[in-house]
């Protein structure tokens, strides 16, 4: 599962200290104190800014060099590993769940195996849910000249943060919504309600600890024909297309994208047909609790994939088995970014006056 971002964001504002000059509002040092009749003097200032850094990504079967552009769960381009081997057991490829029995997976070798986990045993049928955590370092500002105190010195510069905001960006979904088909009586046709989730965390304990969380529900009413002594695949995402086999309902459906548990959207298709996405980025303003002094922070994701419910109806001639699955997918990205003002300390014009008239006065006292 590839996932993409879009930008819905919102901040708050800051609060800042102001002083007037030339004019103009500007922010000005207020813990560093000036000797009497001295003032700050507004210079050039600049911008810190991490650049977005983003999670991992994994490559596609066989893969050993980036690009990387696969985000699916247990598809990490771990070290040695540039495809899921099976040594990870928290790594889940699909999540499935079957209405009757156990189609199964191929549990040996491959690119797609079940090894066993999650309460399943190597071959059978993926978990019904699955969870993967990633995460991201960035580096805190470091400010070569802050407003530490004391007295200014003639000259002193000051770095004053102006503002500050910390961009957490997430992405998630899942493709290869597939609802197998197994057995029933030929000619008749059997229909299925499907219902999964999709939930993301992010979370960071610097700036007095950050978070949100979004999830993504989705549904649909399948009616398809029964695969007689066989079985085979037809899809229930978004983007899948209805034929003379297969049709998929989604009136009624109860499909919502939430975040912190506002409902914002109905869901839409991901990157590829036959499946769900949804992506956004969130602005958190931590000029109050910004850091200094440099040294390095951690955002994480946790994200789950959960085949809630398959359930045939029983009210049709239909008697075919189904198995249901998904291919969940996350990734996401942060970016700190401070804005700063510089000052300088200065004497007022009106007091280097005197210190030079009362200079000349003393000199010419001694003499």
């Amino acid at each position: 599962m590839v996932v993409r971002f879009s930008g819905v964001a919102a901040q708050a504002a800051g609060v800042i200290v102001l002083v007037a000059l030339a004019g103009v509002a500007v922010a000005a040092p207020v813990n560093t104190a000036l000797p009497g009749g001295w003032s700050w003097s507004p210079m050039t200032g600049g911008t810190y800014d991490t650049g977005l850094i983003g999670t991992p990504r994994g490559g596609a079967s066989g893969q050993t060099t980036p690009p990387f552009t696969d985000t699916s769960f247990g598809v990490m381009n771990e070290a040695g590993t540039p495809w899921f081997t099976g040594g990870d057991q928290s790594a889940q490829q699909y999540v499935q769940r079957q209405v009757f029995g156990n189609f199964g997976t191929a549990g040996a070798s491959g690119r797609f195996f079940n090894p066993g986990y999650g309460g399943t045993t190597s071959g059978n049928n993926f978990p019904q849910a699955g969870a993967e955590r990633r995460g991201v370092s960035l580096n805190h500002w470091s400010n070569p000249n802050p407003d530490a105190g004391g007295v200014a010195s003639f000259g002193q510069v000051v770095w004053v943060p102006t503002s500050a905001r910390l961009a957490v960006g997430t992405g998630y979904g899942a493709d290869e919504m597939l609802l197998r088909i197994i057995g029933g009586n030929g000619g008749q046709r059997s229909q299925f309600f499907v219902d999964g989730t999709i939930t993301a965390n992010a979370a960071t304990t610097a700036f007095g600890g950050l978070s949100n969380t979004s999830s993504i529900r989705v549904n649909a009413v399948v009616a398809a024909n029964n695969a007689g002594g066989g079985s085979y695949d037809t899809a229930w995402g978004f983007g899948a297309s209805n034929n003379a086999d297969v049709t998929v309902n989604r009136v009624g459906a109860i499909d919502a994208v939430s975040v912190n548990g506002v409902f914002v959207q109905d869901p839409g298709q991901g990157v590829d047909p036959n499946s769900v996405g949804y992506s956004f980025t969130q602005d958190f303003n931590v000029l109050s609790a910004l850091v200094q002094t440099g040294g390095s922070f951690n955002v994480s994701w946790d994200a789950i994939a959960e085949i809630n419910n398959l359930v045939r109806d029983t009210t049709g001639n239909g008697a075919a088995d189904a198995r249901a699955q998904m291919g969940p997918g996350f990734e996401g990205n942060a970016r700190l970014i401070v804005e700063w003002s510089a000052f300088r300390a200065v004497p007022t014009p009106g007091a280097a006056g005197l210190l030079m008239l009362g200079a000349l006065a003393a000199t010419r006292r001694r003499r």
